[in-house]
């Protein structure tokens, strides 16, 4: 008999889910809600969900399981369903445990149902946004299923299919979209040129996979000239030397020096037919930049793209570690005996004279942009050949530090990745270690221990900031530990008001160097001190991060993003300690938003000169996110470092929110952000807006928040 109200349960893993009762099913065909629990993960992720219909018949439908293992889907069948079963749609492991429920409903409330979704996600959305997904407001009333699609996936800003079919989808130029790049052209008094190297050899004939796509660009200013693999470095500066040409396709006249940019391409690089307009477009709009790179994939033997990397903008310290930027980037095209030791890059390879090569430009040029688009497709085959030896890197980065003068050593730390050492400046400042604290004695007494036994640093002084501690064992630890020539035990006797009680500690540090600690932080790398010191005398760097661990040794902090998933929140969070994380990420330094004052480094007068932390709008969260913010107005850098390594057993004296008052307090420290912060929430720089910005998972985004510059409204 058929039932209004259908329970389906898995028998067992990765089996068929049948009705819970025997003879039960949902015997007819119709508009089904499906209503789902999944367990076995702490991400969202995309799935299909297999439904066996009565007559033999099996339909796929995509779905999204939530981080809380929901699922909520509405599904239109031709037959009754018998069975079904959720596939996850990437390599995830099926979960064993589910429970599925279907309601049938009346096409009324199906009608209603899609309404209540595309009415608030519709209004939230910019017109171009909207417009980009097909979703406007005519759709409602001439195609309601398609409006209601693009409502969920920008509810749960999730793609359900392949890659390749995400880039068709929003990265495939359209007929109307090459006549609006060649209407904005003609507007451009002074477009650049592309001066295009092919590096090639004899047996790659005339014509390569990098011509056949130059061939089909849409942007017609540009010149192509192949170059030898052997030779190719001694033969590019050479031609740099003058990079006027004396004539363009067509008869047109030679750039003027300035407006000449220059591209290095391998033979099998192929580039979207909207790059060259991307870059030119980046060049026309910026503000004088030397040197533009963009997102980039990977291109099979089967045409199919897949693997792509999204980058964060220009983060100088992230290229010291590791080539984030690839080998496709454009610049000013300039003379580069000067800035570039020509002999040195003639004995790497071709990745590492590429690295070499990017460290010299960037180096040189006051501005480096990002084009937020993967117009560029590496040949998938050549990625696995030319990965560089794990010294290869390492003696890049050292020549080059070596020739901006930079005292530093240089250890290889994996293929294509290494830690820059900076020299500790003589004499070693002093730095002052800020710990609140409220009874809790178990952990800051292993975080003192911790900090005593291991930190190799030796110019460092405590001070124990106590609020209000009663219980007699903290009591009469705080008073022993008072003796050491080294630690101050000073009291805050005031309701808890994180920002006030470091900024209170600050004005009685003697160090020139503030780390702001939690009592509920253990050293692990006895070196931690000396690697976040190293890194914030370098110029231009205000704040420094730790990498922090929960006590299973997988990562609790690896920095923060602002936006992201509504406010800020961390990266990497649950990986494991030695896992690379995002495009090996989470194992380099980096320019970050932000990192937690869980463990943070900062200069005492840039502190005082920006007030603390706030002290009225944020007393418990996000006044470390709030001061690294204003800190990057400044013109600072803020770094996070994987080789500063300590535990982090969070919040583990104060508590969790859960009074009424909390809630309300947190609530609004959340809405002060948001509003603080509103011209920042729709792009953090180190988080690249193609991916999730529901959760900052680097999962691929179901809408991707990036204008098209040829389509802007």
């Amino acid at each position: 008999m058929f039932s209004e109200s259908t329970v389906f349960t898995q028998q067992a893993p990765n089996a068929w889910l049948t009705p819970a009762r025997q003879g039960d099913g949902a015997s007819a065909g119709g508009v089904y809600l499906i209503k789902g629990k999944v367990s076995g993960h702490d991400r969202a992720y995309s799935a299909v969900l297999k439904l066996s219909l009565m007559d033999g018949q099996t339909v796929d439908v995509d779905i999204l399981v939530t981080r809380r293992g929901q699922i909520q889907e509405m599904v239109n069948v031709p037959g009754g369903i018998r069975a079904l079963k959720v596939n996850p749609a990437s390599d995830l492991t099926t979960p064993g445990n589910i429970s599925v429920s279907l309601q049938r409903l009346s096409w009324l409330e199906y009608r209603f149902r899609q309404l209540r979704r595309i009415v608030p996600v519709f209004f939230r959305q910019s017109q171009q946004r909207r417009a980009r997904a097909g979703l406007k407001l005519r759709t409602l009333f001439t195609n309601l299923n398609h409006a209601y699609g693009v409502s969920c996936r920008f509810r749960a800003n999730a793609y359900m299919r392949s890659y390749a079919d995400w880039h068709a989808e929003f990265y495939s130029v359209s007929p109307e979209d090459r006549h609006l790049m060649l209407k904005h052209l003609r507007h451009w008094a002074q477009p650049p040129h592309f001066q295009i190297f092919i590096l090639t050899n004899e047996s790659h004939g005339a014509s390569s996979l990098a011509d056949q796509t130059l061939d089909k660009q849409i942007y017609p200013h540009f010149s192509r000239i192949r170059l030898p693999y052997k030779g190719w470095v001694q033969a590019l500066v050479a031609l740099s030397q003058a990079p006027a040409l004396d004539a363009m396709p067509g008869g047109a006249q030679a750039p003027v020096l300035g407006t000449a940019w220059t591209i290095i391409l391998r033979h099998d690089t192929q580039l979207s037919e909207a790059a060259l307009y991307w870059f030119a477009h980046r060049i026309v709009n910026a503000n004088h930049p030397g040197v533009i790179y963009a997102d980039h994939d990977s291109i099979g033997v089967d045409n199919r793209l897949s693997q792509p990397v999204f980058k964060p903008d220009w983060s100088p310290e992230l290229l010291r570690a590791t080539n984030y930027i690839g080998e496709v980037f454009t610049w000013r095209t300039r003379p580069l005996a000067p800035i570039w030791d020509v002999a040195q890059a003639a004995s790497y390879s071709t990745t590492g004279a590429l690295h070499s090569l990017l460290l010299a430009l960037t180096a040189d040029t006051p501005r480096v942009e990002h084009v937020l688009a993967p117009i560029c497709h590496l040949n998938e085959e050549t990625q696995r050949r030319v990965i560089s030896l794990d010294t290869e890197t390492r003696d890049v980065v050292a020549a080059h530090l070596q020739r901006q003068g930079i005292r530093a050593s240089v250890e290889a730390t994996g293929t294509g990745r290494c830690h820059v050492r900076y020299d500790l400046p003589e004499p070693l400042p002093l730095v002052t270690i800020v710990i609140p604290t409220r009874d809790g004695l178990a952990h800051l007494q292993c975080c003192i221990d911790s900090l005593l036994q291991k930190t190799s640093y030796s110019a460092y002084e405590i001070i124990v900031m106590d609020n209000q501690s009663v219980q007699p064992e903290t009591l009469a630890y705080l008073k022993a530990i008072a003796f050491k020539p080294n630690i101050r035990v000073l009291s805050f006797d005031e309701p808890f008001n994180y920002s006030k009680i470091n900024n209170r500690a600050v004005e009685q540090a003697r160090g020139k160097i503030i780390c702001l600690l939690n009592n509920d932080t253990e050293v692990i790398s006895p070196e931690w001190l000396d690697e976040m010191v190293r890194l914030l005398m370098q110029d231009g760097i205000g704040v420094v991060g730790a990498k922090l661990l929960y006590e299973d040794d997988t990562v609790q902090h690896g920095g923060d993003t602002v936006g992201p998933g509504g406010c800020a929140n961390h990266l990497h969070t649950g990986i494991g300690r030695d896992e690379p994380g995002y495009c090996g990420r989470a194992l380099v330094s980096q320019e970050l938003s932000a990192v937690t004052a869980a463990c943070l480094l900062t200069h005492k007068s840039l502190y005082q000169a920006l007030g603390g932390l706030n002290e009225i709008h944020l007393t418990v969260a996000f006044n470390d996110v709030d001061f690294c913010l204003r800190v990057r107005d400044k013109g600072l850098r803020v770094v996070w470092t994987p080789h500063a390594l300590l535990y982090h057993h969070e919040s583990i004296t104060r508590g969790k929110d859960t009074s009424p008052a909390q809630i309300l307090r947190a609530r609004m420290e959340v809405e002060y952000m948001r509003m603080r912060w509103a011209h920042l929430m729709h792009h953090d720089p180190f988080y690249n807006p193609n991916l999730n910005y529901q959760h900052p998972d680097f999962s691929l985004s179901g809408m991707p928040h990036v204008m098209l510059p040829w389509d802007r409204k």
